[in-house]
């Protein structure tokens, strides 16, 4: 993993699992669909949109829940990305 993937992954990290963080991601799994059915029935217009916004939930839940771990098993080491 590199440097800037560790350093974005908890960035996610450190945003959703805050108190209001956690309370903004409850809104957007709601909102985005998150585990929900996407499907509409004679819509694939709508469908489509669906599976959209729910890519973008999708995409927040691996950063946040990314092992931030070496290959070797170690724990990943970052420095600030400015």
């Amino acid at each position: 993993m590199t440097n800037e993937q560790i350093a974005k992954s908890m960035a996610f990290k450190n945003t959703f699992n805050s108190e209001h963080g956690k309370k903004v991601l409850e809104y957007l799994d709601k909102r985005c669909k998150y585990r929900s059915d996407l499907f509409v029935a004679n819509s694939q217009r709508v469908t489509d949109f669906n599976l959209g916004m729910n890519d973008v939930i999708r995409n927040i839940h691996q950063q946040i829940d990314r092992n931030l771990t070496e290959p070797d098993g170690g724990k990943a080491k970052h420095k600030e990305i400015i």
